[in-house]
């Protein structure tokens, strides 16, 4: 039950983002500590991909050093269990904080990388965030 919860508050959080990104950041952070401290991988990753996504869209002093610290923490989930998922969302999360650093080559690189398993995995959700991610990094 208490999953389901954690599951509900990140949607709701999610949601509140597009309005009110200040107050919706806390509960991701908080759902995601809860997530990753229960061994709650999926919604873990899912979570870490809102808040860093909400991160980059915010854009204030500390949001782009904070969502590399949640990537980094994503990437550190053990690889043996098969987390796809996991993969998959690192290669977008990797090319969008490459691409708020200013550097094209990897943002490019990562973006590639992510459309071309998006396809070979057939996940039709991630082919078309990949197929709108621009060419380039905009100013």
């Amino acid at each position: 039950m208490a999953l389901f919860l954690m599951g509900a508050d990140v949607c709701i959080a999610r949601e509140r983002a597009g309005h009110d990104r200040d107050s919706a950041i806390p509960q991701m952070r908080a759902a995601m500590d809860d997530l990753f401290q229960a061994d709650c991988h999926f919604y873990g990753i899912l979570t870490t991909s809102f808040l860093v996504e909400t991160l980059m869209e915010r854009g204030l002093d500390g949001d782009v050093a904070e969502a590399e610290v949640a990537i980094e923490r994503l990437a550190a989930v053990r690889a043996d269990e098969g987390l796809v998922i996991r993969d998959i969302w690192l290669l977008r999360l990797r090319a969008l904080l490459a691409r708020a650093h200013g550097d094209d080559a990897r943002y490019r690189d990562f973006r590639d990388r992510y459309r071309e398993t998006a396809r070979t995995l057939a996940f039709e959700g991630h082919i078309a965030w990949a197929q709108a991610m621009p060419g380039r990094r905009q100013a």
